[in-house]
């Protein structure tokens, strides 16, 4: 097994190993400071929903990729601030009585309702050139979640620290794909 993970590195990456454990370390740690920021403002509360994984995602596009369209701050910023600003809405409905009982009762509706929030989301990040695509996991998130200030504000707080930390460092990073 050892061997195999030792002729995989070797065949793809050998002088570079020192850089992926570098960059990855990088994002490791951003992460970090994210995830305690986020128990800081917002009690717990974003650990609960899919949005941690969207986070994720832009820490992996940030640090593995730092030089794509993706992870530059209009896209990262942009595309996040795009899918707060089309689920917000969609959250509020579906946490109102009648959204949360037809949700309820037809299983359907709430497949339907986060599928055109995140395509939605989708069309106006490609249309104003802000596409990132985790900020479609942020869509999903809150409307999976429903609107809570607290979600927005660690939404923002994760996005500009890792955009912080990721420009911080850019001198040192490389694409590693």
């Amino acid at each position: 097994m050892i061997s195999m993970l030792r002729s995989l590195i070797k065949i793809n990456h050998k002088n570079k190993l020192k850089l992926y454990v570098l960059q990855v370390s990088i994002a490791t740690l951003a992460l970090f400071a994210v995830l305690l920021a986020e128990q800081l403002i917002a009690d717990g509360i974003a650990a609960r929903a899919v949005v941690v994984a969207a986070i994720a995602s832009t820490a992996f596009v940030l640090f593995i990729s730092p030089f794509s369209s993706s992870a530059t701050p209009r896209h990262t910023f942009g595309g996040h601030l795009i899918a707060v600003l089309v689920a917000s809405p969609m959250g509020l409905i579906a946490d109102t009585n009648v959204g949360a009982e037809l949700i309820a009762e037809i299983p359907a509706i709430f497949a339907l309702y986060a599928a055109l929030g995140v395509g939605i989301t989708m069309f106006f990040m490609a249309a104003t050139n802000t596409e990132h695509p985790p900020a479609a996991g942020t869509a999903l998130a809150i409307i999976a979640h429903g609107f809570s200030w607290d979600l927005i504000v660690f939404l923002g707080t994760a996005v500009i620290i890792l955009i912080a930390v990721q420009r911080a460092c850019r001198s040192k990073l490389i694409d590693l794909y």
